[in-house]
């Protein structure tokens, strides 16, 4: 223990706090709660009776308005909802250090940079115990390609979440593969996955998978269980790890080849199915175009064209055994049923590709997106003498098809139709699909398709478009136009075979009336782009990356009325320059907190600061007994939680000679500070930092602690500010000691 000189006494006295005046509403940030300061009540060992039990406090759902409304500590959007001035992003007078970012309603938790390169690629998290880890991939685009040592699947270790921590290089040498690929010469890959030469036998960096497809994991990066893929961005090379142990993936397979690109991909739910998805595969005849033949370009009989029936659209690998993947199909459009293809409506022949994956929990269903034009990001935006055959816009949508065969692992498997969704078949929302084609109204190209099951019990698909809602340049901001819309959409397929549209998240930049606004200040719109939840199987929030509009937090309690609750869009210390988030972001259950990806920020992990949407701020613990420290024993009487009126903490120390007052709590969630030894960050254990006071000076403190069951478990309260003390040990038998959680 450090401490200052303090008065002679055999007592360290710590103040209580009977209520925090936290804020609950959408914005209200823990760090921003006004000091109080309690009465201190009496020691441990007293008359007085230790803390009661009690249980975490569930907050009463408030319906939040419908756009986020930033509180204390919050840099909200200037002006119009989902936009971002040109004046903001590039002035050099007003901002001679660059965008500074927004945020509202969440706060950054901890940033690595992935040692500065950009590119982000994706990103998953695993925990297992005590032991949690993430998996950050740098991809194209970034300096020295593949063949520098930074690029590759980038193995964290989070057992501090605030520490993002990359893993030290195994240095074992033993070889499991070739070459990751032709840029890179007289190179091996260790038994860990890691790339190794005779000069350089660890990678200095740390842990970096350096496999063929690792190098360029993209939105084909997937973990299911203790099974990790990656597939090569838009090639067809194919990784598949044992991540038992998170700390070190090892190689099962670096040399499996599926039959077609890898754009996104999808991992079963049970790990033993591999989707992939190509991105812009050409036509049979080596041209861009995607149908061939006809009499006329003109023709408006989609039965005169053909996709070649070599394209693929979707390839589905097996990995019954892992160690040695088989495929199990190459699928595209050509079979479809000709009453689909040739619906002179949907025109979905005509698309561009297929863009996304997923599946029900037992992957009995696929869907996927149609990849249509009508975005500045898909292209071919229609205009007046657009051939029929190449007005893509109504061919966006969701496509639903039955893949029992696959699950059955059938002789001669087959994809099965059972419904298409053009976005031109519904427009629940007229005040947003202003059009501005020559045809029906459309939106931006759709990007995901993801199956959820609502907290209200039912199924639904919620989708996102690529593109952004109007034409947008990094340097010379919006022209004088407002075509493009860009959507998230909450679909029902209680009936599959006509889905409804019941609700959409739209940010207020899509709507016509402020085009005028928009054009005449320039800069950002971004686009509903990739996107996760809260909970795939108990969902209520939907987290969109939306590129350079940073991350978006929705609350679709109400599925047919959609609240953003919060943002943060990343600040960017190149004046010229946005920061662009682009992969699914991760949810870590056990501490509340959203991983997501940025191109030039690297890993950055965020936390929701309203309780209603936090679960872990609701979190108590109680402690009575005995502690055994460094200094001795110390009797230790906590009581922490949070009720209607916010968060408290009451506790008193015997045993030591110094006092501490504590004030306002300003924060109590989950242990994002945690040792990863004696404190875990799990939801065994609980963080409370408060401000107040040591020996009557201003200081601020941490208090944790973990549960190990059986009343056995570990205390811990140090100055973070203002002064050197700490004390912390584990609680001795006959004590009392719980963390308790919200029950879902």
């Amino acid at each position: 223990m450090k401490r200052r000189q303090a008065p002679r006494a055999n007592l360290l006295l710590v103040g209580a706090l009977a209520s925090a005046l936290l804020l609950a509403a959408c914005g209200g940030s823990n760090d921003s709660a006004p000091l109080i300061v309690g009465s201190a009540p009496p020691p441990a060992g007293s008359t007085d009776q230790p803390p009661t039990d009690t249980g975490p406090v569930a907050q009463d759902y408030v319906t939040p308005p419908r756009l986020c409304e930033p509180g204390p500590g919050d840099q909200g959007e200037p002006g119009v909802n989902g936009h971002i001035p040109k004046s903001a992003m590039y002035d050099a007078t007003a901002n001679p250090d660059g965008f500074q970012g927004y945020w509202c309603g969440a706060r950054k938790v901890a940033q690595n940079t992935l040692f500065g390169r950009g590119a982000f690629g994706d990103l998953q998290i695993k925990a297992k115990g005590s032991t949690c880890c993430a998996y950050a991939s740098n991809r194209d685009g970034a300096a020295g390609g593949d063949a520098a040592l930074t690029t590759g699947i980038i193995v964290f270790d989070m057992k501090t979440p605030t520490k993002m921590q990359v893993v030290p290089a195994s240095g074992d040498t033993t070889v499991v593969g070739t070459a990751p690929s032709a840029s890179v010469k007289a190179t091996s890959t260790n038994k860990w996955g890691e790339e190794t030469t005779a000069a350089t036998p660890v990678n200095p960096n740390g842990k970096i998978l350096r496999t063929p497809a690792a190098l360029e994991a993209y939105s084909g990066l997937e973990l299911s269980g203790d099974l990790l893929v990656a597939g090569y961005k838009d090639n067809k090379m194919v990784d598949v790890y044992d991540v038992s142990d998170c700390l070190h993936p090892v190689p099962l397979n670096a040399s499996y080849q599926s039959s077609g690109g890898h754009h996104d991909g999808w991992l079963s739910p049970d790990g033993k199915t591999w989707y992939g998805v190509p991105f812009g595969t050409t036509a049979k005849d080596g041209g861009t175009t995607l149908i061939t033949g006809g009499t006329s370009p003109t023709d408006d009989n989609f039965a005169n064209y053909t996709i070649d029936n070599k394209r693929v659209d979707l390839h589905i690998t097996n990995l019954d055994d892992p160690k040695n993947p088989k495929l199990l199909l190459s699928w595209n459009r050509s079979q479809l049923p000709d009453e689909v293809k040739n619906n002179k409506n949907w025109r979905i022949m005509a698309a561009t590709n297929i863009h996304d994956v997923s599946t029900n929990p037992d992957g009995t269903r696929l869907y996927l997106a149609v990849y249509g034009g009508g975005g500045q990001v898909a292209g071919n935006l229609p205009t007046p003498t657009t051939t029929f055959w190449r007005d893509q816009t109504c061919a966006n949508g969701l496509l639903i098809m039955d893949s029992s065969d696959i699950v059955k692992r059938a002789a001669d498997p087959k994809l099965k139709y059972v419904s298409f969704l053009s976005w031109c078949d519904q427009q629940p929302n007229p005040e947003f699909e202003q059009g501005g084609y020559a045809r029906m109204t459309s939106t931006a190209a759709t990007h995901a398709t993801e199956w959820v099951r609502h907290v209200n019990g039912k199924e639904y698909i919620v989708s996102t478009d690529e593109s952004y809602a109007l034409t947008t340049s990094d340097t010379n901001g919006l022209p004088n136009q407002c075509k493009q819309q860009s959507f998230g959409r909450m679909i029902d397929i209680s009936d599959e075979k006509h889905p409804k549209i019941v609700g959409t998240y739209e940010q207020d930049a899509n709507k016509a009336s402020v085009c005028p606004t928009l054009v005449a200040e320039g800069g950002n719109v971004p686009m509903v782009h990739y996107l996760n939840f809260d909970d795939r199987n108990h969902m209520r929030v939907a987290v969109y990356a939306a590129a350079s509009g940073g991350i978006r937090f929705a609350d679709w309690t109400d599925p047919t009325s959609p609240k953003e609750i919060g943002y943060y869009v990343a600040r960017r210390n190149t004046p010229s320059k946005m920061d662009f988030t682009r992969p699914d972001p991760r949810y870590d259950a056990e501490n509340c907190l959203y991983y997501t990806g940025w191109n030039q920020g690297g890993l950055v992990s965020l936390e929701l600061t309203n309780p209603q949407y936090n679960p872990c701020m609701s979190r108590s613990a109680n402690v009575s007994g005995k502690v055994a420290t460094a200094q001795g024993d110390i009797t230790v009487a906590l009581k922490a939680g949070r009720d209607s009126k916010g968060a408290s903490v009451n506790l008193s120390i015997e045993g030591l000679g110094n006092k501490v007052q504590l004030g306002a709590v300003t924060r109590l969630g989950s242990a994002i500070d945690a040792d990863g030894a004696q404190v875990t960050a799990t939801s065994n254990s609980v963080q409370i930092d408060a401000d107040g006071s040591f020996d009557g000076q201003p200081a601020k403190f941490r208090l944790q602690v973990t549960d190990n069951g059986g009343n056995k478990g570990f205390f811990s309260l140090s100055c973070t500010e203002g002064c050197s003390f700490t004390t912390n040990g584990y609680l001795q038998s006959g004590g009392k000691l719980t963390v308790a959680n919200l029950k879902s």
